[in-house]
């Protein structure tokens, strides 16, 4: 069965946490009492015009972070139905490779949870420590402390990402050989769920995947987005506001058997990097600019995931914007 897999010593005592971090107990223990006020907002604008809230933690918090990271959760063999925020250097991992998971499929259903960040709460974080990594209670109860915020994981910290993958690791590995042994393909970037068959799907067998996925995420407190939940079969004609929409994994069309950007997206996104260089230009501070970059770069990330020219040259152009800031 693929499933995470943490395959070093255990840590057993803060002593021992301690060394591994490089960080004196008293100070984890210090920052894990006030973790909750370490961190600053950083609202992002989505697509759609909505606010994403995320949050950026201050030092020395955000460097004891990210030691976990690399001492501990970037060290988890991840399976490969796991696709987002995961460095793999021997199976890359990002929107693309999802989307290919998926390639020649007949029909694809399309699952979102709701409200995932907040979702995982800092019982789940100690579940992962103890169930996972075989830590010690007394382990796992201070590193959750120092990824959660208010009880829940901080969208935006560099931890919160591993942690959302890892959330179902007693769990989905099931669900996810189940529909294995029945041809099915099964995928999942953050909060995004997709399944997948090479063959058509009647409504009865769609209604028992949406029904498995359900209680999967009901034992970890989570909930299906219903209006993010759509079926899509090949060859469906897709009617948008500008007409024929192809149909999508994670942003990525699949309409060909390489992923790719639509035309309409790589248009916006240029649009959406011109605009950051414009309001630098116009005097836009690092601080009224950066929920904006943040956003943008995400963007810009799906072109270089998808090997697209231009991709690494908007990257260049951001970043001319972000050390123009700096200076001022």
């Amino acid at each position: 069965m693929d499933a995470p897999r943490y395959p070093y010593k255990p840590i057993y005592s803060l002593k021992a946490l301690s060394l591994a971090l490089g960080e004196p107990v008293e100070l984890l223990k210090s920052l894990a009492k006030r973790s909750s006020s370490l961190y600053r907002h950083v609202p992002q604008t989505k697509k759609d015009g909505s606010v994403r809230d995320t949050y950026d933690a201050h030092q020395p918090l955000k460097a004891i972070q990210r030691k976990i990271v690399d001492k501990f959760l970037a060290r988890v063999r991840y399976p490969d139905y796991l696709h987002g925020g995961i460095k793999d250097p021997s199976s890359p991992r990002s929107i693309y490779s999802n989307a290919l998971t998926h390639g020649k499929a007949k029909t694809i259903l399309l699952q979102d949870i709701k409200d995932f960040f907040p979702s995982i709460r800092v019982q789940h974080v100690e579940h992962i420590f103890t169930g996972l990594f075989g830590f010690s209670e007394e382990v796992a109860q201070l590193l959750a402390l120092l990824t959660t915020r208010n009880g829940v994981i901080p969208q935006g910290a560099s931890t919160s990402g591993y942690l959302a993958n890892l959330v179902f690791w007693d769990i989905e590995p099931t669900l996810v050989s189940r529909l294995n042994l029945r041809g099915l393909k099964y995928s999942r970037f953050a909060d995004d769920i997709t399944i997948s068959a090479i063959m058509p799907l009647d409504g009865p067998v769609l209604t028992e995947l949406v029904g498995a996925v359900t209680v999967m995420l009901t034992k970890k407190g989570c909930q299906q987005k219903r209006s993010k939940l759509h079926v899509r079969k090949r060859g469906q004609t897709i009617q948008a506001k500008a007409g024929f929409e192809p149909l999508t994994i994670t942003g990525l069309s699949v309409f060909n058997a390489a992923p790719s950007l639509t035309k309409a997206e790589r248009k916006a996104i240029r649009a959406a990097v011109k605009q950051v260089e414009d309001q630098a230009t116009q005097g836009g501070s690092w601080g009224q600019l950066e929920p904006t970059f943040r956003s943008v770069m995400g963007r810009v990330g799906r072109l270089i995931a998808c090997g697209h020219p231009d991709g690494e040259r908007y990257k260049q152009r951001l970043k001319s914007v972000q050390e123009r800031c700096y200076k001022k």
